[in-house]
């Protein structure tokens, strides 16, 4: 079968947290012998907050400079014998966001595999971050991994890919890169979709819901139950196992991130939407509390803005 994931960027940042995505990014590669493109983006001497005592800016920037390439070569020199794919180590230039995009265009990567901190630690807020502005920004999947260095560090583990659906096609987009996943490790996928329960007011006198119709929750969970299990067919139909779940839950996020524990699921790949549409991205969304709750990596696409136009399922796009 021909690599679907042809080749694959890891961001660097001189970090081991930043390290902690080469596992995962190596079980991708490996099966699909995909090029692994390691890439550090220099931050100015100044920014990082270098001493400049006793040295000119200019001797100070090439000596970072230095250390930064011979970095990247080093982290090469480690993974290379683990990798049955070409490895490729380089430093650019520039803001950080805007410069990893712009490699991604160029050199055609289609698919970034990162973990979710910057310099900060993994304490730094999502939204902002080069992960945040990457998820904004590219059309392709980006592979999130809570940063954990050592033996924490997350491998392509057993279990299903969890994939959380609303039902509208643009969320279905996700099925293609995680179709994909699930074909190099022999995975299935588990499709779900959380149904809130209906309120209703049982006292007009009070200004919030009382009670819930359980009937019409269990016609709704009962609906959405008929719309996975229609995907899930097609997928079984292109060689992809899948499972479909509906569940009823007051918090979708909550209930996805019980789901989502590590002993049962290996990631989570979803949309970076709602039903709120693709202006509503990180903050407040599913995606963003899923990448800073999740205890496993989260695969985050963004739909394609040509998906608006579309009425039939993406789901072809994981044959």
């Amino acid at each position: 079968m021909a690599a679907t994931f042809r080749s694959i960027m890891v961001p660097l940042d001189r970090s081991p947290l930043a390290e902690a995505a080469l596992p995962l990014a190596m079980a991708i590669a490996n099966p699909s012998r995909s090029k692994l493109r390691l890439v550090l983006v220099h931050r100015p001497a100044l920014l990082l907050g270098e001493e400049v005592r006793g040295k000119s800016l200019a001797s100070l920037e090439l000596a970072l400079r230095k250390e930064e390439r011979a970095y990247v070569r080093e982290v090469r020199a480690k993974i290379e014998p683990r990798c049955e794919g070409t490895v490729a180590a380089v430093t650019l230039g520039g803001a950080v966001a805007p410069a990893l995009a712009r490699y991604v265009g160029e050199l055609g990567v289609d698919l970034v595999v990162m973990a979710t901190h910057g310099r900060g630690g993994i304490q730094r807020a999502w939204l902002g971050s080069v992960a945040d502005q990457l998820v904004r920004t590219l059309e392709i999947p980006v592979l999130l991994v809570r940063g954990q260095p050592g033996p924490a560090a997350h491998e392509a583990g057993a279990g299903p890919i969890l994939v959380p659906l609303d039902g509208s096609p643009l969320a279905e987009q996700v099925l293609g890169p995680a179709g994909a996943l699930a074909r190099l490790w022999g995975a299935e996928l588990a499709l779900v979709q959380v149904v809130q329960p209906v309120t209703i007011v049982d006292d007009p006198a009070l200004p919030l819901p009382t009670a819930y119709d359980e009937e019409l929750t269990q016609e709704w969970r009962r609906q959405a139950q008929d719309y996975l299990a229609g995907l899930a067919g097609r997928l079984e139909e292109q060689g992809i196992r899948a499972t479909a779940q509906a569940c009823i839950g007051w918090s979708p996020v909550q209930t996805l991130l019980d789901l989502a524990r590590p002993e049962r699921v290996r990631l989570v790949a979803v949309a970076t939407h709602g039903r709120g549409g693709l202006q509503r991205l990180a903050l407040g969304s599913v995606a963003d509390k899923l990448v800073r709750a999740a205890e496993v990596p989260v695969l985050v696409h963004r739909p394609r803005a040509a998906g608006r136009k579309r009425s039939r399922s993406s789901v072809r796009a994981a044959r």
